[in-house]
């Protein structure tokens, strides 16, 4: 008898607990996707500016440059949260 209420209640936990892992891991992943969609934004925006700016005029002035410093920085920091896959294999930064 106390063996079944035991089983029992340690049976209802592991599926809550399964269940709420399972939703934190979901949640995990969706916020991933958005930060590799930010990401990817950054970078879309990196070379489009590059190559408005191929004289490099806009990049060496004073006011400008600070946009496109800030612009570099971010996606550097973006690029070193997430590890690039190669084909058959991955590296780690």
């Amino acid at each position: 008898m106390l063996h079944t209420i035991l089983i029992t209640c340690l049976s209802i936990m592991l599926i809550f607990v399964g269940y709420l892992l399972y939703i934190a891991l979901r949640r995990i992943t969706q916020y991933e996707n958005y930060l590799i969609q930010f990401q990817q934004v950054i970078e879309f925006s990196t070379e489009r500016m590059k190559a408005v700016d191929s004289s490099g005029h806009y990049e060496a002035d004073d006011e400008t440059s600070f946009f496109f410093d800030q612009l570099k920085e971010l996606q550097l920091l973006l690029n070193e949260i997430f590890e690039e896959e190669q084909v058959g294999t991955t590296t780690e930064k």
